[in-house]
């Protein structure tokens, strides 16, 4: 959930990253991500602690137990015998290796379906205009659009300064109005265009009419939102973000993104699950001295 949280940019780690951008004026996935994570570890343990042990609610007295034995007043009787550690240690092992399995064959499988060429790659894009593509609804619109009439706003653009561990970038938000469109009406489309922090922004590639892009539901983060109500700019309710790509007026063949994160978070799973079982095995040869 905390690597869903900082890729969709949902739930605690939102608010945690608008708190870093109001703070310092951009945005950092690692500044933004330690209060999120530190929070997650601790909070559970901290509410099991300060709960009172109820033995009629088994499952939460069994979470209680789980970080404090001796809260239970048979504890000493529930110890777990040599032989029932191992068939324990055991018996998670299996799960983990299993697990392990379950998520590379997802992986893999993530991969080459992501990697397979659309049947309509190389085909002209739809051409749109802002009134059509602000008419259609979510299930109605295309992944991929050519807009003939969008004009950029510059004058309205709104800068999002972030970073990661290594590198930083820009992300521009302009406005995207029909020729005759008041500035003043709520944005129907928004057109997001990202450069490095070191380039020139939109002035070094301006765009110009027909925008060539994919096309989402803008689902921005309130404190986005917020922000740009704040510069002047106001989505409407169903506004459309359009994320400019170079595509020549063509439908684009396989997409890398998907195959990166499937890499990436089926590789983590296995990695982490493949960890576990060592730990598992370590304490089982730990164990056998005893035997």
């Amino acid at each position: 959930m905390l690597i869903l949280g900082a890729i969709f940019e949902i739930g605690p780690f939102a608010w945690s990253e608008g708190l870093v951008n109001r703070l310092f004026g951009h945005d950092s996935v690692t500044v933004a991500g330690l209060p999120v994570v530190a929070l997650t570890l601790w909070l559970p343990h901290a509410v099991l602690r300060r709960l009172p042990r109820r033995p009629e609610r088994s499952f939460l007295c069994g979470m209680q137990d789980a970080l404090d034995p001796k809260r239970n007043p048979n504890w000493r009787s529930r110890l777990p015998t040599t032989t029932q550690k191992a068939r324990s240690l055991r018996r998670n092992r299996a799960g983990a290796l299993l697990a392990a399995g379950v998520f590379a064959l997802a992986a893999t499988a993530g991969y080459v379906l992501f990697g397979r060429t659309p049947p309509d790659a190389g085909k002209p894009l739809p051409r749109l205009t802002i009134a059509a593509l602000a008419s259609k609804g979510e299930g109605e619109m295309p992944r991929y659009a050519r807009l003939a009439d969008a004009l950029p706003g510059y004058d309205q653009a709104w800068l999002r300064r972030w970073n990661t561990r290594t590198s930083s970038y820009e992300d521009y938000y302009l406005p995207l109005r029909a020729p005759g469109q008041s500035p003043t009406d709520p944005v129907t489309v928004m057109m997001l265009a990202s450069y490095p922090a070191s380039g020139a922004g939109p002035g070094a590639d301006p765009p110009v009419p027909p925008i060539d892009g994919a096309l989402s539901m803008a689902r921005l983060p309130t404190w986005m939102r917020s922000r740009m109500r704040e510069h002047g700019l106001e989505l409407a309710e169903n506004a459309v973000l359009l994320r400019r790509m170079a595509l020549e007026g063509r439908m684009p063949a396989a997409d890398d993104v998907g195959q990166v994160l499937s890499v990436i978070f089926g590789g983590t799973l296995t990695l982490c699950c493949l960890m576990m079982a060592w730990l598992w095995t370590r304490a089982l040869r730990a164990m056998q001295p005893e035997r």
